[in-house]
Parts: structure tokens; C-alpha cells; sequence
């Protein structure tokens, strides 16, 4: 995989980081409503740790079954298996849709300002974080014993700023929409890799499942890691 390849993957996986942060600032606003004092909080966080551990079962076999009805509608010609030709189509027709979204004047480019809007604002900058956020996941995984979860790396969490930058490849300050799709494909095409465990060209609907397992937990790992330091962080301002 060449250098640009890797970062090219390494923006859109990131883009999973910074679209917890949403969620994460409702979460941190909930929770401080609902716990009066510092011992309410540590038990709240006991109780979902608990809730993690017993509950998991349940949650893997809700995230299955989506897993499998998205299986079905991704694999369009019904032979049981999806192709990366399948996968691919299905990125581009998502990213051209996300790509319009985002896309507030209807140029067809996407400024920085525009690629940097999510559906509740821009998104909140964690390279500043990074370090510890990796650390507080790789506790997490040990502590609860998921090994669904996939402890990122700090070079995982990058701006915006160097989103952009590493998706710009005729480097004109804009992005259009073969730049955004060309990004989308390589992510998909490095993620079927991962998917494609028996390295048979083609993904069964148990190696689709244990794929989105990973990362949904994932996901929620770095999600409560995210609430954890940022509470912390406003804890001590």
C-alpha cells in the first residue's frame, strides 16, 4: 500500500472518530444533568460498565441482524457473496449523496468550510486528545474483554484540515466529487481486505457480520472515551 493510499484510508477511517463527537457532547449533557454529585457519577459509570459486560450478548445479536439485512441489500445479485465491485457501487452512490449534503451552494466543490460540516456543526478536532483517547480504548478493551474492539492509533485522529488536504490531490484548495468518491473507494477497497478474512475475493455473510462487530464496538468504545476526557476536560476548567 503506498503512502498516499494509506492516507487517504487513514482520513475516512478518522471521519468514524469525529462523527462520535455529536453524540458524545449529548451524552456528557445528559449525564450531568442526571448526576447530582462526584459519587453519583462513578456510580453511573460502574453501572454502564456492568451494562457493557451483560448487555453485550444482546447488542451483538441486534448489530447481527442488521448486519445481515444490509448484507442482503448490498449483495445485488444474490449469489450469497459480496464482490468489492458490489461494496464499491454502493460507496459511490453514498458519497455523491453525502457529497451533495455537504455541498451548501450546489457548485459541485466542497470548500474546507463545507467539507468540515457534519449535520449538527463542524466537527470537534481530537488530535489534541489522540494519545489518550487510544490509551483509554486499549483499557477499555482490556478491562471488558471485547476483543471486537480495535484499538485505533494516534495517526487515526487527524483535522480536518489534513482530511482535506490528503483527499485534495489536484491540490486546487477544493474538493469535487472524484476526489471525494476516489477517497471513499480506496477506504472501501482496504476495508474489504479486512472483511475478506479467507482472502477469497469475495465476503461471506459471517465475515460481514464480524466486520460490522468490530466496528460497532469499536465505535462505542472510542464514543465513551471521547465523553470520559471531555467531561473531564470541563471538569477542570
Amino acid at each position: 500500500m503506498s503512502k498516499t493510499t494509506k492516507q487517504l484510508y487513514i482520513t475516512l477511517f478518522s471521519g468514524l472518530m469525529s462523527a462520535t463527537i455529536a453524540l458524545s457532547a449529548s451524552q456528557v449533557s445528559a449525564d450531568d444533568g442526571s448526576r447530582g454529585d462526584e459519587q453519583a457519577r462513578e456510580q453511573g459509570q460502574q453501572d454502564n460498565e456492568r451494562g457493557n459486560r451483560g448487555g453485550g450478548q444482546a447488542r451483538r445479536g441486534e448489530q447481527g441482524e442488521r448486519g445481515a439485512q444490509l448484507f442482503i441489500r448490498l449483495d445485488t445479485n444474490e449469489d450469497g457473496q459480496l464482490s468489492l465491485a458490489e461494496l464499491s457501487e454502493a460507496a459511490a452512490v453514498k458519497a455523491e449523496k453525502k457529497f451533495n449534503r455537504k455541498d451548501s451552494d450546489a457548485d459541485g466543490l466542497l470548500t474546507l468550510e463545507e467539507f468540515s460540516q457534519n449535520n449538527r456543526g463542524n466537527n470537534q478536532d481530537l488530535t489534541a486528545i489522540a494519545e489518550e483517547i487510544v490509551l483509554c480504548v486499549a483499557d477499555l478493551k482490556a478491562d471488558t474483554g471485547n476483543e471486537d474492539i480495535i484499538v485505533p492509533s494516534v495517526d487515526d485522529f487527524t483535522s480536518k484540515e489534513d482530511k482535506f488536504n490528503v483527499m485534495d490531490s489536484s491540490a486546487d484548495g477544493v474538493l469535487d466529487l472524484v476526489e471525494f468518491q476516489t477517497a471513499k473507494a480506496i477506504a472501501v477497497s482496504y476495508s474489504f481486505t479486512l472483511m475478506d478474512s479467507d482472502e477469497s475475493l469475495s465476503v461471506s455473510l459471517e465475515e460481514f457480520k464480524a466486520f460490522k462487530a468490530s466496528h460497532y464496538a469499536t465505535r462505542r468504545a472510542i464514543c465513551q472515551c471521547i465523553d470520559e476526557l471531555t467531561d473531564d476536560d470541563a471538569e477542570l476548567i
